[in-house]
């Protein structure tokens, strides 16, 4: 690259790494499938394991989630850092940028050497999906890390370099299978190509590839099978592909229009990329092209449809795409920069601040509460920040947040362990309506007028809450969850701007500036 564009690509990346920190929020997934987990195993923080990890047929792999989402906490452990939300966070991200890398340099192995490397490259390096999606936790992003890569191997194999690549190629095949069930939908082309690349000796070719494959593959399962104490062997790609086969599942987690993939989340997460995709030379952009339409076409038949699912694609289509002109490079900033705010630092962008608050906070006001005679005695919160008193032993004390239309929030950044007798306890108020929320906030700030005139013993038998605190977004009216006539009124402690709740935009762009924080 010359000069100007080897530094506007080193500009991009650093921006990656460090813009990754932006406390945007996708999906509840980029927590609970990946960080909650390790955290809890590494660091042993309390967590939610979700059904998918506490099923009788798990549908999880530890491997990669380990992969992805365990060195940040294994560092901290390793290091003696004591964790904290922002550590933990903080960790997460980076690391997630960093592996990013691999979509650049899976890429740029397979088009080194082409005329329009360059440009190809800047538009990958500037692109929201690679900057926000990817710095996310998800499993789908260490997917596509994992698919480009492999499309780094299928480029030595296609020069005819690198003997042992065609077995590395077979142990990425198998490590994305075992990540996401969809990952062959993307995948299975480059297996095909690199066959084809090597048909002069295809039946060592086939060999070398089903070693790797079979090799990783039997490692993941032995990893899975110990992880979960289950039957050998415990498959959880085989359980995840038999649950995603029924419709009745599927409709648990929302059921979209076929063509929601193609015509809304494409442009969604490539915009204007996919405009400048060219007809593919050679044997590497064919099986690229053929990644990217299998993909969107194979997923497109399941009739639950989200954007996160199409990351994969990316690689594959930088692979063909051909970006020039000054019409295309106006366009891809503004869509990228305008999708990369929203997603990356305004989507549900107050729930990590809140959580990061409760853990610096909220605990000592708990910690505060002590016992004088047979009563439990709570200090307010402005004398609670100045020192901690560990309650007596057999007094457990907590602090009960519940969360009012807002993602799920990651239990792991509050970094308390099992055995903490000062808690905050974390309740998603999901699916409820307002009058449903009002009696829930009612009845457990009746439990705290109890348990201030209680003794110890009986406050043991109420779970010994001690504060109650909501959070919710700007864009519910508090009088709908608080009205007049409760036992009850709320006073703000806390918010964060902005955070937007898009499911909730009829409210938000009513009153944009009223609704866009979390309090």
């Amino acid at each position: 690259m010359p000069r100007l564009q080897r530094a506007l690509y080193a500009a991009l990346l650093v921006a990656r790494v460090l813009l990754s920190v932006l406390p945007g929020y996708i999906h509840p997934d980029e927590f609970f499938q990946g960080p909650e987990i390790a955290a809890s195993d590494i660091l042993h923080t309390t967590a939610l394991r979700t059904w998918e990890f506490t099923s009788s047929a798990p549908v999880r792999s530890i491997v990669p989630i380990y992969a992805f989402a365990g060195p940040p906490m294994l560092a901290l452990r390793m290091l003696g850092v004591q964790p904290t939300a922002w550590r933990v966070f903080a960790g997460s991200r980076v690391f997630m940028a960093l592996l990013s890398l691999a979509v650049d340099a899976g890429v740029y192995r397979a088009i080194k050497g082409r005329r329009c490397a360059r440009p190809t490259m800047l538009a990958l390096a500037s692109s929201y999906c690679l900057a926000v999606f990817h710095v996310h936790t998800f499993a789908n992003a260490f997917a596509s890390a994992v698919l480009a890569a492999c499309f780094g191997q299928l480029a030595r194999i296609a020069d005819g370099r690198g003997r042992g690549s065609l077995a590395v190629l077979g142990g990425g095949l198998a490590l994305g299978t075992f990540t996401h069930v969809s990952f062959p939908m993307f995948a299975v082309p480059l297996g095909v190509a690199a066959l084809i690349a090597r048909r002069g000796e295809l039946a060592r070719s086939v060999a070398r590839m089903a070693a790797g494959g079979v090799l990783v593959a039997a490692a993941i399962v032995a990893a899975d099978s110990a992880y979960y104490g289950g039957q050998w062997p415990t498959l959880t790609v085989a359980n995840n592909l038999a649950y995603n086969t029924r419709r009745d599942n599927l409709a648990q987690h929302g059921i979209q229009p076929r063509y929601m993939h193609a015509l809304v989340n494409v442009p969604l997460l490539f915009g204007p990329l996919c405009l400048v995709v060219r007809r593919p030379r050679g044997l590497v952009e064919m099986a690229a092209a053929a990644s990217a339409v299998t993909g969107v076409a194979l997923l497109s038949v399941a009739p639950h449809q989200e954007a996160r699912f199409l990351l994969p694609a990316l690689p594959a289509l930088a692979i063909c795409a051909r970006p020039r002109g000054r019409l295309f490079w106006c366009a891809w900033a503004a869509f990228n920069a305008a999708l990369f705010v929203v997603f990356g630092a305004l989507h549900q962008a107050g729930v990590v601040p809140v959580v990061t608050h409760l853990a610096q906070s909220v605990w000592r006001a708990a910690a505060q509460c002590h016992v004088v005679g047979a009563d439990a005695l709570c200090a307010p919160a402005a004398a609670a920040a100045a020192s901690a008193i560990v309650p007596p032993p057999g007094l457990a004390l907590t602090t009960t947040v519940l969360l009012v239309a807002t993602y799920m929030a990651p239990r792991h950044l509050l970094a308390q362990t099992a055995d903490a007798t000062a808690r905050v306890t974390l309740v998603d108020l999901v699916g409820m309506d307002y009058a449903q929320v009002s009696r829930r906030i009612g009845d457990s700030v009746l439990v705290n007028a109890t348990l201030a005139q209680s003794s110890v013993a009986a406050a043991a038998a109420t779970a010994n809450h001690v504060l109650t605190l909501v959070v919710v977004p700007g864009s519910v009216n508090i009088e709908r969850i608080a009205p007049p006539e409760s036992n009850y009124h709320l006073i703000p402690v806390f918010r964060y701007a902005p955070h937007v709740n898009l499911d909730h935009m009829a409210e938000t762009l009513q009153h944009p500036f009223r609704s866009s924080n979390l309090n």
